[in-house]
């Protein structure tokens, strides 16, 4: 099997630093187009859930006052609309497993007292225990939402750091370390093609004594990936 040749080893290198410049380039660019666009991903998600989980425990609020009003069954029933409103909006933005059981368990609860709200007298505090647990399993959504959205913030804290990473290693690493193996290569080949040189200058003063310069020659043509065929092999 023939040696890489001196030549294909510093085209190799020479080839490698922009290949990996590339590859980093296209990975920071994706990067810069998810952190561009995670605020409004963000906005549309985990945000968008927090603000239904504030606007139900708004609702209840208002209920809880309504309720001891003259026109407690209209205001109950104006406000079940838009928590109703705020459950479907949640819905459509739920990211865990936890959220959607928290979710549905708000709607399950939420519907029989909404229908006794309407139905009890002003003044009547019979329902205030059911209202405050539902108060409290919206309070237990928006801890939730809250969870999503720092778990959002740390992956994407996550994910600059690597590719903080990743930028070091492929814009300053790799070809500060592709320079200094050229340099060394390159290095190698000027002291061999100056021993070279030498050497076929001494053939040209010594004619007759050909064999130790010729010797010399051949070993650093070796060195530099060129050895002598392999008779073997000769056809």
């Amino acid at each position: 099997m023939n040696n890489l040749t001196i030549v294909t080893k510093l085209r190799f290198m020479a080839a490698l630093a922009p290949a990996i410049l590339l590859l980093a380039a296209a990975l920071i660019a994706g990067a810069f187009h998810v952190f561009g666009t995670a605020p409004r991903e963000i906005y549309e998600n985990e945000y968008a859930a927090a603000r239904a989980a504030q606007g139900m425990e708004n609702a209840l609020y208002k209920m809880d006052w309504g309720r001891t009003q003259p026109e407690a069954s209209q205001i109950v029933m104006d406000q079940q609309r838009g928590f109703i409103s705020e459950i479907e909006i949640a819905r459509s933005h739920i990211g865990t497993r936890e959220q959607a059981e928290r979710i549905e368990k708000i709607a399950n609860d939420a519907r029989p007292l909404f229908d006794a709200l309407r139905a009890a007298q002003p003044g009547d505090d019979s329902l205030a225990p059911r209202l405050r647990d539902l108060e409290g399993t919206v309070a237990d959504l928006m801890s939730l939402d809250d969870a999503a959205l720092v778990a959002v913030a740390d992956s994407a804290e996550s994910q600059a750091r690597t590719m903080i990473a990743i930028t070091i290693v492929g814009l300053v690493v790799v070809p500060w370390i592709c320079f200094v193996v050229i340099a060394r290569l390159s290095g190698g080949l000027y002291t061999e093609l100056k021993e070279m040189r030498r050497r076929v200058n001494a053939l040209a003063e010594h004619p007759a004594t050909p064999s130790q310069d010729a010797h010399a020659l051949d070993e650093s043509l070796s060195r530099l990936g060129f050895p002598k065929p392999n008779p073997m092999l000769a056809e």
